[in-house]
């Protein structure tokens, strides 16, 4: 670890938490394979010789364990300590019934975003949105059960849903009762009531020959003195569920003769070796993160992604000129991003994958600032490209070129679209050298991943670039 935290502090980051816990779940897994292949050969324990090979063994997957891989931008990483292993996210639940919502109804799903409506929007509040009370009797006069939170505050108190029988015509209509501030109600088709602040009584009158129709509920908004009973304060219940996952295997083999690395060696001064491991894990990350941003581009194809932002279309109208017309793409991608809330009521677009077109258009704008040291060596495969404000701008040359997705990246598992969980992040067997001079090392890295608030996915498209 203190090696991974002193790379970490000469490329000037900071490693968190909750990846030092996934680093050390990872390097004790490589570890397992390296002693489950010593036990193949023989060897019942370990000796200090196998201590130093476990350590050069270890060394290949430092780099594949920092945020070196895109997708670590993408999806949340959450390490798995088996190949067939669950990975695990968070909702929250109502402790206790307040208004229309019931304990035990979800606030906040991993799987779907913040629940819709005033009574969980005002759930940490003195209001009591909306609860349910006596059903209506065909009388002129009822009187409503006493509410549950006491005392009432008085000029605070809505009653809505019930349905009122005026005699002249007659006429059926839903009437609601607002509050005077002074103990009494008014109906906006006529009716009057009185409540009591302490007792909770509601008392509802509809008129000389009127009736309240019995077959309907009414619903009562109120405020309460929290400190006179503190036992209608809401509550929260963390849930953690948990999904199964079945890793992915990436593997790869590496061959090359003796006399090609003498002669790369005296020639040009590399070491063949080295430079085929880079290549072999340049590989095996190019392949995780195009499956990552797939499955980010089906989320974001899903039933349950937030609405597309539409299509932007680069043609120039007349009389317009190339710079103004660009930043009309800023709308799109803000209309993306507002879709993303709207759907999930808890987070906005943060992050662009788009392909090779998008991010061209998009590096034109002023906001975009290109990503260090880009430019300066070739990408393979997914990259990240700069950022536009606030967004992460990642360009997948994989992807259809006129395509982007817009999703949001949290911090923790709340806050989850993906999860992309590494079994064994890099594993590398020594080189072996035959008879015919050929060399051969293998490679191998175990992964999983899982959608799990499609929510947090759109897709767009550019068209006449």
């Amino acid at each position: 670890m203190d090696v991974v935290e002193s790379y970490y502090k000469a490329e000037g980051k900071e490693l968190k938490e909750y990846q030092k816990a996934n680093i050390a779940q990872c390097c004790d897994n490589v570890f397992d394979f390296y002693v489950l292949s010593k036990m193949n050969e023989g060897v019942s324990e370990a000796t200090t010789s196998d201590a130093i090979a476990f350590a050069r063994q270890m060394l290949p997957t430092i780099p594949a364990l920092l945020p070196s891989l895109v997708s670590d931008h993408v999806a949340i990483v959450q390490a798995i300590d088996r190949p067939q292993a669950q990975v695990y996210y968070m909702n929250v639940k109502a402790a206790v019934t307040k208004g229309n919502v019931t304990a035990g109804d979800e606030l906040i799903g991993a799987k779907t975003g913040h629940a819709a409506g005033q009574g969980p929007r005002s759930y940490a509040s003195d209001e009591v949105y909306q609860e349910a009370n006596v059903a209506g009797t065909g009388a002129q006069t009822i009187v409503l059960n006493a509410v549950t939170n006491l005392p009432m505050i008085g000029g605070s108190i809505t009653v809505g849903g019930l349905t009122t029988t005026q005699a002249a015509g007659p006429v059926t209509s839903v009437e609601t009762f607002t509050d005077n501030g002074d103990g009494t109600l008014t109906g906006d088709k006529g009716s009057t009531g009185t409540y009591v602040v302490a007792t909770g009584v509601i008392t509802l009158d509809a008129g000389a020959g009127n009736t309240v129709d019995a077959a309907t509920t009414s619903t009562v908004i109120y405020r309460w003195t929290v400190e006179s009973f503190p036992e209608g304060i809401g509550g929260l219940d963390i849930e953690v569920t948990s999904s199964n996952v079945d890793a992915m295997v990436f593997p790869l083999k590496l061959n090359y003769n003796v006399f090609s690395a003498i002669l790369l060696q005296k020639v040009h001064g590399f070491i063949l070796a080295d430079e085929g491991m880079k290549f072999s894990t340049q590989e095996i990350r190019f392949a995780i993160d195009q499956v990552v941003l797939q499955y980010a581009l089906d989320a974001a194809n899903s039933a349950g992604a937030a609405t597309s932002p539409g299509n932007f279309d680069c043609a120039v109208g007349t009389g317009q000129e190339w710079i103004w017309r660009i930043h009309q793409l800023k709308r799109y991608l803000s209309k993306g991003s507002a879709n993303i809330f709207a759907k999930t009521l808890r987070a906005q677009g943060n992050v662009i994958v788009g392909g090779i077109n998008v991010c061209s258009l998009v590096e034109q704008l002023p906001e975009y600032k290109p990503a260090a040291g880009i430019g300066t060596k070739p990408p393979a495969g997914p990259y990240v490209h700069g950022t536009l404000g606030t967004r992460l701008i990642i360009c997948n040359p994989f992807y259809d070129a006129d395509t982007y997705v817009e999703l949001f990246r949290g911090d923790n598992y709340l806050y989850a679209g993906l999860i992309f969980a590494p079994y064994v992040p890099l594993y590398s067997t020594d080189p072996i050298t035959l008879a015919d001079l050929t060399t051969q090392r293998g490679f191998m890295s175990m992964a999983a991943v899982k959608r799990i608030n499609d929510g947090m996915f759109t897709k767009g498209t550019i068209t006449n670039y």
